[in-house]
């Protein structure tokens, strides 16, 4: 059970180093990473950029974190207060990413409310290609069983990109229901820049904020209509007010998130 329905999404604290303070600051529950097992540094900079005009970010980080070593250590000491989970992330040189997620899960699960298993990000080259049928499903098996070995096995979350076809939501919607996840987070950032007024609209990387709220609330009701109210589904994606966390709980969501808004 949550205290209230509005989450903050993965990103703001990369790294849990801001847990008290999150804990104090209203949110229903707290995502915090992404997390791989090893520490890697990102994209180059510039990877952040503010599209003011269009109440937008794009970000291309590249899972930028301090690994699962460090995030772990961070997390014993985490209050107890707060409804918390990890995004699960993969790193860039790993020779098997889908073996990350159950990596970080077994070290970092005892820990959390929550984990959610982030195959959707558009900043690690080729990481989207395991939304595909047959590798999701087989990397969601692998992070099951690392989930069913701990000694609390936690809730596992999948989070998809809002850029999928109907036929690859089908098959995510169909992976999902066989998998056990304890349900969906829809959605990831963007790569569509239609209708952007900002200099910076071009830039490489995930669009989030205001211009995505439509398109991810589209994708949100669509699964719920595939899912057919079995998995609980999360919605993010440019909520910046009630009446968009309330028209996101109207497509099928149980829950929303935010991150982007907090900067406008």
């Amino acid at each position: 059970d949550l205290p209230n329905p509005v989450g903050l999404a993965a990103g703001f604290d990369k790294n849990a180093e801001a847990l008290l303070g999150l804990s104090r600051a209203g949110f229903g529950f707290v995502e915090v990473g992404a997390a791989t097992p090893l520490p890697q540094e990102g994209n180059a900079k510039p990877r952040l950029f503010r599209l003011t005009e269009d109440a937008a970010a794009i970000n291309r980080f590249g899972f930028n974190n301090q690994g699962m070593i460090a995030i772990a250590e961070r997390l014993k000491d985490r209050p107890k207060d707060m409804v918390l989970g990890l995004n699960l992330g993969a790193n860039k040189t790993s020779a098997y990413r889908a073996d990350d997620f159950a990596q970080v899960l077994t070290h970092c699960g005892p820990m959390l409310d929550f984990a959610t298993v982030n195959v959707s990000s558009p900043n690690t080259e080729k990481l989207r290609d395991l939304q595909g049928k047959a590798a999701l499903s087989a990397l969601l098996e692998g992070v099951m069983q690392a989930n069913a070995a701990l000694d609390r096995p936690i809730a596992v979350f999948l989070k998809i990109a809002p850029d999928l076809d109907a036929s690859g939501l089908e098959d995510v919607a169909e992976v999902a229901l066989a998998s056990g996840v304890s349900g969906v987070i829809a959605t990831n950032t963007t790569l569509s820049r239609e209708g952007l007024r900002s200099a910076h609209a071009h830039e490489t990387g995930g669009l989030s904020g205001q211009p995505l709220f439509e398109k991810s609330t589209r994708v949100l009701a669509q699964l719920s209509q595939l899912t057919g109210g079995k998995l609980p589904l999360i919605g993010v994606g440019g909520v910046g007010s009630a009446e968009q966390a309330y028209a996101k709980i109207r497509a099928g969501a149980s829950a929303v998130q935010l991150y982007t808004a907090l900067v406008y």
